[in-house]
């Protein structure tokens, strides 16, 4: 299919554009710069075109969720693609998935249509603590460390905490702090071409990073809590540490009561599905404060539903007046753009993830290209009332959503995962064979999930 876009406003920040009104051509699955012949011309009349979304931090199918669901509030994997879609995305990344659970995250993952999909594996660095300390089993690994993204089927790699500690006096010799950690983890990014996401705490704030480039804070803005923390968090910033905001999740009324669920994910702290609080402060302060280009939009919690949760936040963002009352005074007055948002929802967690022929509208990218009814001379506290769903969606050039109507349900989706070449090796076996319940075992296999889409 050879498809024309005609006279929107095209906003892809990667290439400068800011509403430049231009023609998108589109050939099979792929952009391109001109065509001969087209099949089909659509008429943007002055829309905003914009690349597919990609939420960074979709809390989709992490370990427990489905638990959650019981007490109603949250959506369905099957309506959790439809929604996903309707406010036009066509990624979606869950955070959390480790070597147990590797095998339900990717049946869920699965379950969700019309959006590609994801997932970071935790590592547990208690599985690695001996071998850490020493600079020459480093390579090794590193090595080990490969297999098991390639085996669990991740795209990317999360630590939840870095350090080791144990409880128990017996084991304190395997012990290793935060700082040392981070020297080691420098070393393994540098060494066998691995980048971490850590997630964000005062404490790792306040660490040294020797290779800032090197490292991803997700859910930044929660861990900023104070003045002091929330400079540190800019500095780490413009150092080159990129960073997802993590705003607390908006609370639907009527929809559901907080419920105290923690999953354990064999880390020193449970993972707390469902925190109290939800203060928007901090990650809204964060992201007005931050001038540059290395800070992504997320959410910090489970999705219940795309199209009522992120509308307000961007809301939020691009119009002083919707901000909270309390000690918004305190707030920086920047408001953000068009393209601003474009940027921090598709440029840049395309770049984060490594999906590099996603976030941006060039020749030879991936035709994921959204749609929205935004005219021109709407004001901009209105913004999200228009950009909240897309009246057009092409995925990989077919054309999901028409004039707000879904209109290909069965549109094929695929699970991305980094593919490393790296087998089982002797260090794997060790830190295998003295659990009950063997990894091996559980290692995702083809027919779990998928299709997959093995990226080098």
């Amino acid at each position: 299919m050879q498809i024309k876009i005609t006279g929107g406003r095209v906003f892809d920040p990667a290439q400068g554009l800011d509403g430049t009104r231009q023609d998108l051509c589109i050939k099979g699955d792929r952009i391109v710069s001109s065509l001969k012949k087209t099949d089909r011309v659509i008429e943007a009349g002055g829309r905003v075109v914009v690349p597919g979304g990609i939420d960074l931090r979709g809390q989709v199918a992490t370990y427990g969720l489905n638990f959650l669901r019981l007490w109603g509030g949250f959506s369905s994997p099957q309506e959790l693609g439809r929604l996903y879609a309707a406010a036009g995305y066509t990624h979606v990344h869950e955070p959390f998935l480790t070597m147990y659970t590797a095998g339900y995250v990717h049946r869920q993952l699965a379950a969700i249509p019309l959006v590609d999909t994801s997932a970071s594996l935790v590592l547990n660095l208690r599985d690695l603590d001996n071998y850490l300390k020493s600079i020459d089993q480093l390579e090794e690994v590193g090595q080990t460390v490969k297999a098991l993204q390639e085996k669990t089927r991740a795209l990317d790699l999360r630590l939840l905490e870095p350090f080791v500690r144990y409880r128990q006096d017996f084991y304190a010799h395997r012990t290793l702090d935060s700082v040392k950690t981070m020297e080691m983890l420098t070393r393994l990014a540098l060494d066998c071409d691995l980048r971490f996401t850590l997630e964000a705490s005062p404490e790792i704030l306040e660490l040294p990073f020797p290779e800032p480039g090197l490292f991803h804070l997700g859910a930044l803005g929660r861990a900023v809590t104070d003045g002091r923390l929330l400079d540190l968090a800019l500095t780490r910033l413009a150092e080159g540490v990129t960073g997802d905001l993590g705003f607390a999740s908006p609370d639907a009324p009527g929809k559901m009561d907080k419920k105290p669920v923690k999953i354990d994910l064999g880390g020193y702290y449970p993972l707390d599905l469902n925190p109290a609080g939800g203060d928007l402060l901090p990650a809204l302060r964060l992201a007005l404060a931050h001038q540059g280009p290395n800070l992504a939009f997320s959410l910090g919690g489970p999705v219940r539903n795309p199209l009522e949760e992120i509308p307000p936040l961007f809301s939020m963002l691009c119009d002083r007046r919707a901000r909270p009352l309390v000690d918004a005074k305190d707030l920086p007055d920047r408001e953000f753009s068009l393209s601003d948002w474009v940027w921090a929802t598709r440029a840049l967690p395309a770049k984060i993830l490594g999906l590099g022929d996603r976030g941006h509208l060039q020749a030879g990218a991936r035709a994921d290209v959204a749609l929205f009814d935004l005219p021109p001379e709407i004001p901009q506290a209105s913004w999200p009332q228009y950009f909240g769903r897309c009246h057009t969606l092409l995925k990989a050039g077919e054309v999901l959503i028409d004039n707000f109507e879904l209109v290909a349900p069965e549109t094929p989706k695929a699970t991305y995962y980094r593919r490393t070449g790296v087998d089982v090796g002797p260090l794997l076996v060790e830190i295998c064979q003295y659990r009950s319940l063997r990894p091996e075992n559980l290692w995702v296999a083809d027919a779990l999930g998928g299709a997959w889409v093995g990226l080098d």
